[in-house]
């Protein structure tokens, strides 16, 4: 038997799409804030990374952190491609590619001066005084913080749930959202693990937070006009040709 491996673009656009708002302003520099919070531990003893006990406590509420966040973004792309679905037609196709690239370009800065795009660049403080007890807690803390990032991370966000409303199954846009939430995820995870390995990668990569974030506008803007001139399934058939591979599976 052969299992057929093919890339999609949609969600490698995600997935990356996730790790650039990680390194969002409002975002990368609060995750040890975050860590502290969430574990109830303090920033002195994240950094004993020689320490087992403060590790798997981290390590736990990291998770369960993660799940708060995932499940939110998952409903949010499961609502986004039903809305889609109902509405489906070319003109939801152009609407959202047209969106995605005004995306883009408020990402590159091209609206900072234009009051309307103004409540985008706006934080909202989450201001939380005692965190319920246990992994649930951090569940909680974790879908109430999806909330409070959306502002900041809301043009890469809202660019996802478009590519996610012109699907054509609910199924399709939950797991383009996980995948966006995994690519979110992935380094806040990695951070819990060790607190200095992140201090260290923050770092290096600080001086470059503004290319990074024009990559990401650019790459968005791109995604954009391939959704509108509805090439982007083009594009994913293109790679999976390219690419795809036969995986042999003794079994």
């Amino acid at each position: 038997m052969n299992l057929l491996f093919t890339p999609n673009v949609s969600f490698l656009v995600a997935f990356l799409a996730g790790l650039f708002s990680f390194i969002s302003p409002c975002v990368f520099p609060l995750i040890p804030s975050y860590l502290s919070y969430i574990s109830g531990l303090s920033m002195d003893k994240l950094l004993e990374d020689k320490s087992r006990q403060a590790k798997k406590i981290t390590v736990r509420h990291s998770l369960a952190f993660i799940l708060g966040f995932t499940l939110i973004f998952v409903l949010l792309g499961a609502f986004s491609t039903t809305v889609g679905s109902l509405l489906h037609s070319i003109w939801l196709m152009r609407i959202a590619g047209m969106f995605i690239v005004i995306m883009g370009l408020f990402i590159l800065g091209a609206f900072n001066k234009i009051k309307l795009f103004s409540f985008m660049q706006r934080d909202v403080a989450v201001n939380i005084k005692n965190k319920p007890l246990g992994l649930i807690g951090s569940v909680l803390i974790g879908v109430v913080f999806a909330a409070a990032w959306t502002p900041c991370i809301g043009p890469i966000l809202a660019s996802i749930l478009f590519i996610a409303s012109t699907m054509h199954k609910t199924i399709l846009g939950a797991e383009l959202l996980f995948v966006y939430a995994m690519g979110l995820a992935l380094p806040f995870f990695i951070s819990s693990l060790s607190l200095s390995l992140f201090f260290s990668a923050f770092k290096k990569i600080k001086p470059f937070i503004k290319t990074i974030s024009v990559i990401s506008g650019v790459i968005l803007i791109a995604v954009g006009i391939l959704i509108f001139f509805n090439y982007l399934s083009v594009v994913s058939l293109y790679f999976g040709n390219a690419f795809h591979y036969k995986i042999p599976y003794n079994g």
